[in-house]
């Protein structure tokens, strides 16, 4: 019995669909900058410390069910998106190189160069990251994304703190898919709420 192009169409979906079920990808951790006003322009040091409870990105009930397993070892992919539609993108980064990366972006915008170095700067910018995770509650992927900043420089009085918050819930569709929309949301609304203007007070 012959079979009708519309079958065969619906099969191959169907195969693509069960593939991506199958197919595990790193988690895509998208960054929107939103950047605030200008800041006076100048170098700064970036540095990046993961002091997390657990360095465990996958929190444990995503873990009982294998999910995510291309990011189980805590590896990632960024995106990094600017207002004027130019875009980053970078992979296979731990944690503290995701942020360190995104936060040179966002701080790109506001006319800040960052730096792992200490050659020209005139501040140091130092990135605590308190909470990062991706996990399944029910028939969501929730993600949450915390993070604290310093402002300072060695032998100047002036200090300056801020911190960002933000966290996600997608619901969970096919396979390891939520997650990387998850984190997306909870990691543009943390940097986009750290607050950078202290760093006009430094010359």
């Amino acid at each position: 019995m012959p079979v009708s192009r519309g079958s065969t169409l619906k099969v191959l979906a169907l195969l693509l669909v069960l593939t991506g079920c199958v197919t595990s990808q790193r988690i895509m951790a998208t960054f929107e900058a939103h950047p605030g006003a200008q800041l006076r322009p100048g170098t700064v040091q970036l540095l990046v410390q993961d002091r997390r409870p657990s360095s465990d990105l996958i929190g444990p009930e995503a873990l009982a069910k294998d999910l995510f397993k291309a990011s189980q070892s805590g590896r990632l992919d960024l995106t990094a998106k600017s207002p004027d539609g130019s875009q980053l993108a970078l992979s296979n980064l731990i944690v503290s190189q995701l942020v360190w990366e995104a936060v040179r972006h966002e701080l790109a915008l506001v006319g800040i160069t960052a730096i792992a170095g200490t050659q020209g700067a005139k501040a140091r910018v130092v990135i605590t990251v308190e909470t990062m995770s991706v996990e399944l509650e029910g028939h969501d992927v929730r993600a949450q994304v915390s993070l604290a900043a310093n402002l300072d420089w060695p032998g100047v009085p002036n200090s300056f703190q801020t911190r960002g918050f933000g966290q996600s819930a997608r619901t969970r569709l096919f396979g390891d898919q939520g997650g990387s929309q998850a984190l997306s949301e909870a990691l543009t609304a943390a940097i986009n709420n750290l607050n950078f203007s202290g760093l006009n007070n430094f010359q």
